[in-house]
């Protein structure tokens, strides 16, 4: 079994910090081509202004809402913490090179997850799929959510994106910090655009997205 990247990035504090001579090693544990655009990805990320470490979840928080991506708790309380992690998460990646600059409602956010559902015990990556193609398809998002939605054609490749990555993120095997967790979100963002394309083409069904999380996530 490969070695996760975030095992060769654990000595990184956050990815802004990571060098040339960290990124190398870390690229080689991807086949081409993803590995050439992983590392593009990763030259080009910058610090987040606003970080997960700062924010006021915890790890506790972070787990529940990985739990509830997957479909296995679906009461009031783990709409809510899911609602307020995917939030922060949005938030962070909105300081960071995603370029979306676009709101989030915590409020619709919750709505929609309040109305999931597993279908015939659905849970796990295909969970997680409906559950972020509900997002992503509802006025959660935009210029003023729930009002208008107002995002252009490359702005919606950019937010496509960032959703992508707090899907993968929550799909992946958790850290053991909120620092580590803050990195693996990070990588979950390099990762996603370094396959821009098949993220896209993954969007365009459950089974696709599920899998393409299955499969991506095993790379963190």
């Amino acid at each position: 079994m490969n070695m996760p990247i975030r095992d060769a990035l654990r000595g990184v504090v956050s990815l802004a910090d990571a060098t040339e001579d960290m990124l190398e090693p870390a690229s080689k544990l991807l086949p081409e081509p993803l590995r050439s655009r992983f590392h593009s990805a990763m030259q080009a990320f910058e610090q987040a202004g606003k970080r997960l470490l700062h924010a006021p979840i915890d790890m506790e928080r972070i787990s529940d809402a990985a739990q509830f991506a997957r479909g296995t708790t679906l009461d009031k309380s783990g709409v809510n913490t899911a609602a307020s992690v995917i939030v922060f998460a949005w938030e962070h990646l909105n300081q960071s090179r995603v370029e979306h600059r676009h709101l989030i409602s915590e409020t619709i956010v919750a709505d929609r997850l309040s109305r999931l559902q597993p279908d015939g015990g659905t849970t796990g990556f295909a969970f997680a799929a409906s559950l972020f193609l509900d997002l992503r398809q509802s006025s959660a998002i935009g210029v003023m959510p729930g009002l208008t939605r107002g995002i252009t054609e490359d702005e919606e490749t950019e937010v496509d994106l960032a959703l992508m990555a707090i899907a993968v993120w929550l799909s992946s095997k958790r850290a053991d910090t909120l620092e580590e967790e803050e990195k693996l979100l990070d990588l979950s963002m390099a990762l996603v655009r370094a396959l821009q394309s098949e993220a896209a083409t993954a969007f365009q069904s459950q089974e696709a997205l599920a899998q393409f999380l299955d499969e991506t996530s095993s790379h963190l």
